[in-house]
C-alpha cells in the first residue's frame, strides 16, 4: 500500500508541475520501472506487479514494463495474463518507438518462458513487416490512381554514324606499268641459274689447256718416252747389288767357304 501511495505522488507530481516536458515524464517513469525489476529480483513479486501495472497505467510505453510483468504472472501461476502483457510489449516493440536494450534487459530470465516470450516478439516483427508492405502497396496504388497516364521519358537523340572513309590508294600501281591486278611477271624458269656453277665455262677452258700442255696421257694415254727414274738411276732397271759384299750368285756361302767344304775343318 505505502508503495501504491508512492507511485500515485509521484505521478501526480509529474502531471501537476506546469512546466513539466515529455522527457521529465518519461524519466519518472523509468524510476518506477527500475524499482520494480529490483523488486522482482528480490523475490517481492506482489510489490513488483504493482510498480510495473502503475507505470503502465500512468502511460508508459517502454516494452520491458509489460514483459516484467508477464514474468512476474508466469513466476506465479498465471500464463494467461503472462502472454497477454508479452503481446502487448511486442507490438510496442516493433513499432520501433523504443530504443532501449531489450535483449540484456532479458537476459536473466531463461527456461519454457523465455522460449515462449522470443516466440511472441518474433510473431510480433513478422507481422509489423507485412503491415508495412501492405500500406506501402496501397500507397502505390492510390498513387498511380490519382496518375490519369503514365508519362513516357523523353526519347534519347539518334546519333548519325560517321562516313565511311575511302579505300585506301595502291601505292605500288605506278611502280610497273605493264603489271595489271597484281599478275606477277616471269623473268626467268630457273631462279638458280648461274649461281650454282663456281667455276665458269672460260676457267675449264684455260685448265684444260694447262693440262694438256704439262703432258699428254695424265688420265688415259701413255706417254712415248719412260719415266726418269727419281733417284738418280739408269733409265732401266738393274739388279739389285749385294749388301754383303759377295758375288752375284745368290747360292753361294755367305760366310765365304768353299762350296763343298767340311764347316768343321776336317
Amino acid at each position: 500500500m505505502k508503495y501504491c501511495l508512492t507511485v500515485i505522488a509521484l505521478v501526480c507530481a509529474s502531471t501537476t508541475i506546469a512546466p513539466q516536458t515529455a522527457s521529465s515524464q518519461d524519466a519518472v517513469l523509468a524510476e518506477i520501472y527500475g524499482r520494480g525489476v529490483h523488486s522482482f529480483y528480490a523475490g517481492r513479486y506482489d510489490e513488483a506487479r504493482q510498480l510495473f501495472s502503475s507505470a503502465i497505467n500512468a502511460g508508459s510505453k517502454d516494452p520491458r514494463a509489460y514483459y516484467f510483468r508477464g514474468i512476474v504472472s508466469t513466476m506465479t501461476g498465471s500464463s494467461y495474463e503472462a502472454e497477454s502483457d508479452w503481446q502487448q510489449g511486442a507490438q510496442l516493440e516493433a513499432s520501433g518507438k523504443t530504443t532501449v536494450a531489450i535483449g540484456r534487459s532479458l537476459s536473466r530470465f531463461q527456461g519454457s518462458g523465455r522460449l515462449k516470450l522470443e516466440q511472441i516478439r518474433q510473431a510480433a516483427r513478422l507481422q509489423a513487416l507485412m503491415s508495412a508492405a501492405s500500406r506501402s502497396n496501397v500507397r502505390m496504388n492510390e498513387i498511380r490512381s490519382t496518375r490519369p497516364g503514365v508519362v513516357a521519358a523523353p526519347g534519347t537523340a539518334s546519333v548519325t554514324p560517321p562516313p565511311t572513309p575511302p579505300a585506301a590508294e595502291n601505292p605500288f600501281k605506278d611502280d610497273a606499268p605493264n603489271m595489271a591486278m597484281g599478275d606477277a611477271k616471269i623473268v626467268a624458269d630457273d631462279a638458280l641459274k648461274g649461281t650454282l656453277d663456281p667455276l665458269p665455262d672460260d676457267g675449264m677452258a684455260d685448265v684444260g689447256a694447262g693440262v694438256e700442255a704439262a703432258g699428254d696421257g695424265v688420265f688415259g694415254g701413255a706417254s712415248d718416252a719412260p719415266a726418269a727414274d727419281p733417284f738418280g738411276g739408269a733409265g732401266g732397271v738393274a739388279p739389285a747389288a749385294d749388301p754383303f759384299g759377295g758375288g752375284g750368285d745368290a747360292m753361294a756361302d755367305p760366310f765365304g767357304g768353299g762350296g763343298g767344304a767340311d764347316p768343321f775343318g776336317n
